[in-house]
């Protein structure tokens, strides 16, 4: 995305998060990038690796400016999930290429006040309901929606499926989520757990609150 990357040289380093605040940033939002990662995977494992991969990758890449940490942080984690449903995803691709969209509003992704409050609602919901109601691609393309602005064009490239597949499964992901199928003050006990639970003052080692152990990441020197 565009405000990945500045394009005025030098960059002042001083803008730029640092490793410390990269895997604090991580960790400090760790319940909201698992929950992203959760609705995209439908797996708690996966959504475990899927943010610990985008924090190591993260900290692998460029340093992402200091202002735009936790979007980074999201859409690092939402890529990362996104890898690993990318079958899942694709298998739905053909249900949505012929279905066409009445709904002009759906293309609209709204103000950032009803956008967080749609994205409050999903990543609030009953886990079983989004997982049973919505298939990979519907939920895939939700959250990049909502969570990270993405344009349909944007979706289509990030999922590797059509633009006609990203409309079709837009307009049944909104008519879903407009029509009440997510309600406010439902039961969270599913809600995705955090893969962050153990963070390390010198090293990237991120502990999974399911398997009691450090996942995915090699000891990982950030001083």
């Amino acid at each position: 995305m565009s405000w990945f990357y500045s394009s005025t040289a030098p960059v002042d380093a001083r803008n730029h998060a640092s490793p410390v605040e990269v895997v604090a940033c991580f960790h400090d939002q760790r319940n909201v990038l698992g929950r992203l990662a959760f609705l995209i995977t439908g797996d708690h494992a996966t959504a475990d690796q899927a943010v610990v991969q985008a924090c190591e990758i993260t900290l692998q890449g460029n340093s992402p400016f200091r202002d735009w940490l936790l979007e980074w942080a999201k859409t690092a984690t939402i890529a990362s999930a996104i890898s690993h449903g990318t079958e899942a995803i694709r298998v739905c691709e053909a249900a949505y290429e012929d279905r066409r969209c009445p709904h002009v509003e759906h293309l609209s992704q709204g103000d950032d006040e009803e956008r967080a409050a749609s994205l409050d609602l999903i990543l609030g919901a009953v886990t079983q309901k989004l997982l049973t109601e919505l298939d990979p691609l519907c939920r895939a393309v939700l959250v990049l929606r909502l969570a990270i602005r993405s344009s349909i064009q944007d979706c289509a490239l990030r999922l590797n499926v059509s633009r006609a597949a990203v409309l079709g499964a837009n307009c049944h992901a909104m008519t879903w989520l407009h029509d009440g199928h997510v309600k406010p003050g439902e039961d969270e006990s599913h809600r995705c757990a955090c893969p962050l639970d153990t963070l390390q003052s010198d090293s990237c080692a991120l502990t999974s609150p399911w398997s009691g152990g450090t996942i995915g990441l090699e000891d990982r020197r950030i001083s």
